[in-house]
């Protein structure tokens, strides 16, 4: 029987690859009359794997009695759906929970079991039997087996603790429960400790109750005050990750026990509040994040670079970056926000994930249903002209562009930790995430506690505090010849938030908290003068080769140093960062950049693939534009270039120089994709 695994950012069947480009069905919601004209309508858009939850409470239709085969309801033929679309050649990602939420009553999980938090006993014990029913369905149809055609199972969906629902079970109220044990063992058995680090005087671990600062734009809330509030704000984040890690790891564990031998995903939300993206991967084979943006990006001016860092961020921690849940229609009740989601919105999501690095994506919804608007297909197996056509040329270029198959071009990584971001310790909009963003800066993120990318220049993006694993992964990345440039923000302490310095920062002597004096600084010999209007930061950088400033009335200042470390060094500036303060930088330590575009709102990321280039250009502006973009990579190649574009088959041959600048013309709020190709001839 063939093995269903998955390597090196693959989804294999026995030798073969599956791309991974899929959209929601949803069977029970249809008129099973209109399953096959439906998927029929999917199969011609060119997509052949579809995606579907299992609703729990539907087919339980009575207390311990269950109906797969539409005995009581046409709709609950499950087995008839498993034969359709194995019969029209599908390949199948299946959902059976035991959550799905999807807009279903008490997000699909029977009313007798939905009163049990996910770790209950009680409600384990339910979902066990559930799970057993269901998995006598679908077991024979894993890909695993003869003729099978499942091959990727969901455990679970979007695994959240609610603690405003079950808050009360977990010892968030009067009664101590789960979150007391875990600060029991998180702080090992030792009350002194716990006492010392949140500032209370606790007599037993039974009376801790978590702190939880304001946590919402807008909220009226508590603020935090010092570091022990802190302290005990973030060991409440550390409780609903190790819950939700605890609740994956139960389910694939009762899924494997079933006899489910084909790779077990998890799906994230796109924030950090309730996750720890890197330890679901730790649990699963893979995990995937569940993105719906605003129409055409326009929540905020960064968004845009907010959902390219999200996906950033996943391809640095999943064994396979799998957007899982990719807006496609939107549900009701967010149609009033979104207003009309247009054909251009989403070329422009999918070619900005293709440029963030995604390697595949599930469309939800592919197809309508109650609840859900705005499809491409509707519940009658109909197409919307306007989006289907759209959605069409997407899987087209996609299947071209091949994203398993790319090596991303980029000497240049961030660093993330979701810690920070999830207790907002740490703004979205990061100067330097922004400045990189502004000056079309491609680059990869990481987590620096689990491990570091290969790349030349790493930026610090993140607070004061970071965990001693990461401190000690940021100096061995140093020590081995890598560079780390951080700003006025850099690590300088643990999360416990006791100096640890063991990279090699120096603290600032002093800052000009109030200087506003517009000054300039140039980074080595020859260099081009930035021009900066920033607080400052000054420093004594003994033995470090110092950068200087004339800061006017000041006088000339220390604002930042460059150190030696093991084979790498440290660039420290005592300022906040502009674009042209980071290409600056990137320029004096001859880190090449492979596209950039001089265009204001316009971003770019150039891969490879063998003796071909790939570059993926996104306008994030309100107008058409006529973007100029640099391809350096593609300099000195020599021959003649032809450069087609995938979106729409056009070819424009260039000469032997490449004819550079590339100038192209995008819409606005979209995008385009280039091959790029050279001949001797």
């Amino acid at each position: 029987m063939p093995k269903v695994e998955i390597k090196n950012q693959k989804l294999f069947i026995g030798k073969k690859e599956i791309p991974l480009i899929s959209g929601e069905v949803h069977y029970w919601r249809l008129n099973p009359h209109y399953w096959r004209e439906a998927l029929r309508r999917v199969r011609e858009m060119g997509i052949e794997i579809i995606s579907t939850y299992v609703p729990w409470d539907f087919h339980e239709y009575k207390r311990g009695r269950f109906d797969f085969t539409g005995r009581t309801d046409e709709a609950r033929n499950l087995k008839a759906f498993l034969d359709l679309t194995r019969k029209e050649g599908f390949w199948l990602i299946l959902r059976p929970g035991p959550y799905i939420y999807s807009e279903w009553p008490h997000d699909g999980v029977p009313d007798y079991a939905y009163k049990y938090h996910r770790l209950h006993p009680k409600f384990i014990s339910y979902a066990k039997d559930y799970l057993k029913q269901v998995s006598k369905v679908f077991l024979p149809y894993l890909a695993s087996r003869k003729n099978g055609h499942i091959l990727l199972l969901q455990a679970d969906n979007e695994i959240d603790p609610w603690p405003d629902v079950f808050g009360h079970q977990y010892g968030l109220s009067q009664k101590p429960g789960l979150f007391q044990d875990f600060i029991k063992d998180l702080y090992q058995d030792d009350l002194s400790s716990l006492n010392e680090a949140w500032g209370t005087e606790y007599r037993s671990f039974r009376e801790a109750s978590p702190f939880i600062a304001t946590m919402l734009p807008g909220e009226k809330g508590l603020p935090l005050k010092g570091d022990k509030e802190l302290k005990r704000h973030l060991d409440y984040f550390k409780f609903k990750y190790w819950y939700t890690q605890q609740c994956a790891t139960e389910n694939i564990r009762m899924y494997r026990d079933l006899g489910v031998d084909i790779p077990v995903y998890l799906n994230t939300y796109p924030f950090f509040y309730a996750h720890d993206w890197a330890l679901f991967q730790e649990a699963a084979d893979m995990i995937g994040l569940d993105l719906y943006p605003s129409n055409e990006l326009k929540e905020d001016e960064f968004e845009h670079r907010k959902l390219c860092d999200k996906i950033r961020y996943l391809s640095s921690v999943s064994k396979l970056p799998f957007i899982a849940e990719f807006q496609s229609g939107i549900w009701h009740g967010r149609h009033y926000e979104t207003s009309v989601l247009t054909p251009n919105h989403y070329r422009m999501i999918c070619l900005s994930a293709f440029l963030a690095g995604v390697k595949g994506w599930n469309w939800y919804m592919l197809v309508n249903r109650d609840n859900w608007y705005m499809s491409p297909i509707n519940e009658w197996g109909r197409v919307r002209g306007e989006l289907y056509d759209v959605f069409k040329q997407i899987v087209s270029a996609f299947k071209q562009l091949k994203p398993t198959s790319l090596k991303k071009l980029t000497e240049v990584g961030v660093t993330f930790n979701p810690l920070q971001y999830a207790a907002r310790t740490l703004n979205h909009n990061s100067p330097i995430l922004v400045a990189l963003y502004q000056g079309d800066v491609d680059y990869e993120m990481c987590d620096p506690r689990s491990g570091l990318p290969k790349k030349k220049v790493l930026f610090y993006s993140g607070n004061q505090w970071l965990e001693r694993s990461a401190h000690q992964n940021l100096r061995r990345y140093v020590e081995a010849g890598g560079t780390l440039v951080a700003f006025r923000s850099f690590p300088r302490k643990d999360d416990d938030f006791k100096p640890y310095q063991i990279i090699g920062f120096e603290d600032p002597e002093r800052t000009l908290f109030e200087f506003k004096r517009q000054f300039s600084i140039t980074l080595g010999k020859g260099g081009t003068p930035v021009a900066l209007n920033s607080s400052v930061y000054v420093f004594k950088a003994s033995g470090c080769e110092k950068i200087r400033a004339d800061l006017g009335t000041y006088g000339k200042q220390t604002i930042g140093y460059i150190k030696k470390v093991g084979k790498g060094k440290i660039v420290h500036l005592g300022v906040e960062p502009v674009p042209e303060l980071v290409l600056g930088i990137l320029s004096y330590l001859k880190t090449p950049l492979f596209s950039y575009s001089l265009t204001r709102d316009v971003t770019t990321a150039l891969f490879s693939r063998g003796n071909r280039y790939y570059m993926v250009v996104v306008n994030n502006g309100n107008e058409d534009k006529s973007a100029t973009i640099f391809i350096p990579a593609l300099l000195g190649i020599g021959g003649k270039m032809t450069a087609r574009d995938l979106m729409t088959g056009q070819k424009t041959v260039h000469s032997k120089d490449g004819r550079y600048p590339f100038n192209v013309h995008i819409a606005r709020k979209d995008g385009r994709i280039f091959e790029f190709s050279f001949s001797r001839s």
